[in-house]
């Protein structure tokens, strides 16, 4: 038994820089599942220990594991329905364990320090892109509906104390800053004369939308920006830099546990974002701030047997994102918050004609959905379409958890139907793979309204 731990101990040695990483992704891991405070208050538990245990010793390899297992295990069940910041937690986490089981039984090199950096930065750029792209869209560009406008009036109107309505002006020059942030600055990433200023950039943006409902996401961008920079054959780490990864690690926890605190002191639940948004903040800003300060860009020369890793990498995310537009879901696939619609008869994207490029007809056929009501259903439909198999596989997912009746009137097919309980109707018959095709709500009236 001696024996065996040795040989893992042996197996399982990192450089510092990878330490590092391990320890943003931990943090990451826990502002991921922020809201679960309430709802699973044990897994919260554990993700605590695995961030304190970080703390307590930061070169350890083994609450990253543990963060890796708890992330497959809570969100493997529910993805591709799970926000895109989740889906690149649950997709590390997967690979990181294999890494480890490749690295503990093989005797190959497993982590080419080079290739590793590049897989960051396609990642990246690819992800950063493509959330800019899907907004190149009419509604995205109007100024009544755009999603600017929310999230905007939101961190403005805490900021400054007051209600903040965003005006024409003030929304168009919001639109054009998140395109360029998302679509070009990114780039700035794949040169080493460049990619201080790049990343700092996109740093600075995610700070910016820590103080809405993003944080979440910063924790993970942070993550894979310091993958994009870090230099991953360095041998050591400051003093310092362990004490702001500590310290960035102690503000993610006073975050995630601040609503307990804030509801007790009569603090409006609208505000809670902001508050624990400013707290992640501090440390976000000190660790970031404190290491790009003290390290440069490091230049890693570019092999011809990387280009078909990094080019299968760049088409799969590529075909994850693009499926809306041959009709395969167009939800959680970086569309969010991007005013998009790609059914064929109200295709909006400035770039791409759905009607010319929908291989799939799912969206197009649809149940319109008159009046449909239950305290437990957070999402109004009432007045929207959906696409028939996400109706199934939402009357499905309802009957097997909620108890109450769902009393629904809809349309269907030109044809009228009412219901007392919708969970005993036949369109909870549902096949295993439309859970899959994820879909949003298809507004019935233009312009497009803003929905994640």
């Amino acid at each position: 038994m001696i024996e065996l731990l040795n040989r893992i101990e042996n197996r399982l040695k990192f450089r510092p820089s990878y330490y590092l990483l391990f320890a943003i992704l931990n943090g990451a891991v826990l502002m991921n599942f922020h809201n679960y405070l309430f709802k699973h208050s044990i897994g919260i538990v554990f993700l605590f220990c695995f961030v304190i245990y970080t703390i307590y010793k930061p070169k350890n390899w083994i609450s990253v594991i543990g963060s890796c297992l708890f992330s497959v295990y809570y969100l493997l069940d529910f993805f591709p329905r799970i926000g895109n910041h989740s889906s690149i937690i649950l997709f590390t986490s997967l690979t990181i364990l294999l890494l480890f089981i490749f690295k503990l039984f093989s005797k190959k090199e497993v982590l080419n320090s080079k290739l590793l950096s590049y897989f960051f930065r396609i990642f990246t750029v690819t992800v950063y892109f493509y959330t800019g792209f899907h907004k190149l869209n009419t509604d995205y560009f109007n100024t009544c509906v755009s999603c600017v406008n929310e999230i905007n009036e939101y961190t403005l109107s805490n900021i400054f104390g007051f209600p903040i309505k965003i005006e024409d002006s003030l929304s168009r020059f919001f639109q054009i800053i998140a395109l360029i942030v998302e679509c070009i600055v990114p780039f700035g990433i794949m040169h080493y004369k460049t990619r201080s200023y790049s990343v700092l950039l996109l740093l600075l943006f995610h700070s910016y939308l820590s103080l809405s409902v993003f944080a979440d996401f910063s924790a993970v961008g942070l993550f894979l920006l310091l993958g994009c920079f870090i230099d991953f054959e360095e041998n050591s780490f400051s003093k310092k830099t362990i004490f702001y990864i500590r310290l960035y690690l102690i503000m993610i926890m006073i975050s995630v546990i601040s609503p307990i605190f804030l509801s007790r002191i009569s603090v409006q639940t609208s505000v809670f974002p902001f508050i624990k948004g400013f707290i992640f903040l501090v440390g976000y800003l000190s660790f970031f701030i404190y290491f790009f300060r003290n390290h440069d860009a490091k230049r890693y020369s570019f092999r011809r047997s990387y280009f078909m890793p990094l080019f299968i990498l760049c088409i799969s995310i590529s075909f994850w994102t693009l499926k809306g537009y041959i009709g395969l879901g167009n939800a959680g696939n970086l569309t969010m918050f991007s005013n998009l619609v790609t059914e064929k008869s109200m295709n909006n994207h400035l770039l791409i004609d759905t009607k010319k490029t929908k291989l799939f007809n799912f969206e197009e056929d649809n149940v319109y959905i008159i009046k449909m009501d239950n305290p437990n259903i957070k999402e109004n439909y009432t007045g929207y379409k959906l696409p028939i198999v996400e109706f199934r596989f939402l009357v499905n997912y309802w009957s097997k958890n909620f108890d109450k009746p769902i009393p629904c009137i809809l349309v269907y097919k030109n044809k009228k139907y009412t219901f007392k309980d919708i969970k005993t109707s036949e369109f909870k018959n549902s096949k295993w793979w439309y859970k899959y095709l994820n879909f949003r709500k298809i507004q019935t009236t233009s312009p497009n309204e803003c929905r994640w």
